[in-house]
């Protein structure tokens, strides 16, 4: 189901995360910023934060840190994933419904998102 449209430039209406329950999974750390029309604490969140994490201790180029991503999530949650990031960018994008997901892990913004 596609959901519409999305504009994910830095604005003030971004909610502070809220975590769930405590897993052996990585949680974004209080206080940061996350925009998403996922379940908080669902599967897929906790797989975005956990990810751009090793690519960021992996990669330092952010061409590579977001095809790490991508080759993560095509090959968990099936193909057609789209991975932008960046520390300043502006999109306007459609994406899958629960599929959304914009956060930051200082000192880059993260866009993940599904469509096709």
């Amino acid at each position: 189901q596609v959901v519409g449209s999305s504009d994910t430039r830095r604005s003030s209406n971004v909610e502070p995360f809220a975590p769930g329950p405590r897993s052996a999974k990585p949680a974004m750390p209080e206080g940061q910023k996350v925009q998403t029309d996922t379940e908080q604490g669902s599967e897929i969140l906790r797989d975005a934060f956990a990810q751009s994490s090793v690519a960021m201790g992996k990669h330092e180029d952010e061409k590579d840190i977001s095809k790490h991503i991508k080759v993560f999530f095509d090959g968990k949650f099936g193909p057609n994933w789209h991975v932008i990031v960046g520390k300043g960018y502006a999109t306007y994008a459609t994406y899958e419904a629960k599929t959304h997901m914009f956060f930051c892990l200082p000192p880059l913004n993260f866009l993940i998102y599904k469509m096709g």
